[in-house]
């Protein structure tokens, strides 16, 4: 983990520019945090798979993307937020998620892997619970959900 002043970092729209890095994130941040996985399952196509139609946010440190967040707005679903790993617990998720509160229109929701504890307990912590349980083809999941009244900010 590095350490990084949460003033360094900014949160921004994503700009075409930017997909080779995130693309690379992505599966950095998928193989360590679905262990489970089998190595190689994760492939650089699949960012561009899982946020086709979204609008993405990226967290950037140095001119350099740290992670991201990607919003199926019409639904206010939040469907991916991954950060690097040598940049998590340094704020850059909760940065991440602050930001997204503007293409949340209703209480928004996510889908979390069961599997993954530190990604459900960091939700949590932000105040979303958890609705109910499924399983999906990368398995069991819990649907999560914020209440509408702790947006932070208005929709735009």
């Amino acid at each position: 983990m590095r350490h990084v002043n949460r003033g360094q970092v900014i949160v921004r729209e994503f700009v075409e520019a930017d997909r080779e890095a995130l693309r690379k994130l992505f599966v950095a941040s998928r193989d360590a945090a679905f262990s489970w996985a089998a190595v190689g399952a994760h492939k650089l196509e699949d960012f561009d798979v899982s946020t086709a139609g979204e609008r993405i946010l990226v967290a950037e440190h140095s001119c350099t993307p740290i992670g991201f967040a990607s919003v199926w707005q019409d639904d206010s679903f939040l469907h991916n937020l991954f950060v690097h790993p040598h940049y998590q617990r340094c704020g850059v998720g909760r940065m991440l998620l602050a930001g997204c509160d503007r293409y949340f229109s209703a209480a928004p929701t996510l889908k979390c892997l069961k599997a993954n504890d530190p990604a459900k307990r960091f939700y949590q912590s932000q105040g979303w619970r958890v609705c109910s349980e499924a399983d999906g083809p990368e398995g069991p999941y819990v649907l999560m959900a914020r209440s509408n009244d702790s947006l932070r900010t208005n929709p735009g």
